[in-house]
């Protein structure tokens, strides 16, 4: 295996990212990587053992908890989950009352997905965020399509909770952190303060500062609010899945069977979005276009944190990166077209490129979409899309307004790079009424209903 340090650390400042953490599993064997410092006033060098936030590859964890329950006869993926939590409430009672396990880990419940309430600290915390549901609305009807969904994996946490007897963080350090062989895997800041942490940051590269809130709220842990993780520990569990289940160190965690129902198709993606499809929590991807997905994986993104995770099990190879600001998107890129196309064979395609004097008519796009928590209003100036994003005021800690001008793909699909990125956004027109008109745009892996023509 390569000794990946002098690349992270040339591509760090490249991409104007603080800090960043790479663990590579090829060949049976670990090679992991740091650059750059964990918080830029401090100075303090990032390492190996530095924990960063991981955000939602978080998901992850919490759909084996969901599985292992489901094998013991404790939960089912198919069943309302009203089985369980009689007390859920939605702003539609009848989704409500027929809302599955399994289209909250595929992200097809259509419920309003980034509900950023702070339901305080404590043990009942999940518990009293999942009871605070009851105004949020649907963005489509559940099974509709993919649409990523925060909210979902909360109430996934509360019914581990329910269904296992034990709080959401008992139960994934008794459950899968102990039996993993990873304790410093931390999913709270008492826990983190034994190893070096990475603080996040926000601005653009060249402008940015150390981001004044460390944590988004404690309540949405389950969906990846909180826990942190060195790069070798998202690397074993991903080994984990990737050995049908068994830990590195002998221990099976999951059966075989629950092991594919991860990584079997759920639903699939819009096409060319950044994912393909989506299986349980699982990321899917067909990299090398055959039909099959192959790779599997998830991204995290926190305040200033963002991280990456991919397997592919014909090859044995697992990469996790871990970073704290900039342009972390740009370092991923190239990184996983250098690492897998070197260890794997397989590369993730390009999207595709604009397709020059593609004719549309603007005013069947144009208007405002919406979501909880953003509003992207699309004009047409000088024969193109501009998309401006708007955060809603709950969201706008997490991100600020963007414009990004677009070019056609085709009828569909348009593509643009925000300010301070390298690589293209996609947003999807889906849906579209009598009049021709998308009823929705689909980006950054979320859906918007359109509000206002």
């Amino acid at each position: 295996m390569s000794d990946f340090t002098s690349r992270l650390s040339e591509l760090t400042r490249a991409y104007g990212v603080p800090g960043a953490a790479l663990a590579v599993w090829s060949g049976g064997a670990l090679s992991e990587a740091a650059a750059g410092v964990v918080n830029l006033d401090t100075g303090v060098a990032a390492t190996a053992d530095t924990l960063f936030q991981i955000g939602s590859i978080t998901k992850l964890y919490t759909a084996a908890l969901c599985l292992q329950l489901v094998e013991e006869g404790k939960l089912a993926l198919d069943e309302p989950i009203r089985r369980w939590l009689p007390e859920f409430r939605l702003a539609d009672e009848s989704v409500a009352a027929r809302l599955t396990l399994r289209q909250l880990l595929a992200h097809t419940s259509g419920v309003e997905g980034d509900y950023f309430v702070d339901a305080g600290r404590g043990e009942d915390r999940i518990a009293r965020f999942v009871g605070m549901l009851d105004k949020l609305e649907q963005v489509h009807a559940p099974g509709a399509m993919f649409s990523y969904c925060n909210i979902g994996f909360v109430v996934a946490g509360r019914l581990i909770e329910v269904a296992g007897g034990a709080p959401w963080d008992k139960a994934i350090r008794n459950r899968i952190v102990k039996p993993l062989g990873t304790p410093a895997f931390s999913t709270l800041p008492e826990q983190a303060m034994r190893y070096l942490t990475a603080i996040g940051h926000l601005g653009q590269p060249g402008a940015l500062a150390v981001t004044p809130i460390a944590y988004l709220a404690q309540s949405n842990a389950p969906a990846g609010s909180m826990p942190m993780a060195r790069a070798r520990d998202v690397v074993t569990f991903a080994r984990m899945l990737m050995a049908g289940g068994v830990a590195p160190n002998g221990t099976r965690l999951l059966s075989e069977a629950s092991v594919r129902a991860m990584q079997t198709m759920n639903v699939s993606c819009p096409k060319h979005m950044n994912i393909d499809a989506i299986g349980l929590a699982t990321f899917l991807w067909d990299w090398d276009g055959d039909g099959v997905y192959e790779t599997f994986g998830h991204d995290g993104s926190t305040i200033g944190q963002a991280a990456w995770l991919r397997y592919h099990p014909a090859s044995g190879t697992v990469f996790a990166l871990l970073t704290n600001g900039g342009n972390g998107k740009g370092l991923a890129q190239e990184l996983l077209n250098e690492i897998f196309g070197t260890y794997a064979g397989v590369r993730p395609p390009p999207l595709p490129a604009p397709t020059p004097g593609f004719a549309f008519d603007a005013t069947t796009y144009t208007g405002r979409y919406a979501n909880w928590m953003e509003t992207i209003e699309v004009t047409a100036e000088d024969r193109r899309l501009v998309a401006t994003t708007m955060p809603s005021p709950s969201a706008a800690v997490i991100s600020g307004t963007k414009r990004v001008p677009l070019d056609a793909v085709d009828a569909e699909l348009f593509v643009g790079v925000a300010p301070g990125y390298t690589e293209s956004a996609t947003y999807h027109f889906l849906d579209r009424d009598g009049a021709g008109r998308p009823r929705i745009l689909h980006t950054g892996v979320r859906a918007h209903r359109r509000v206002e023509a």
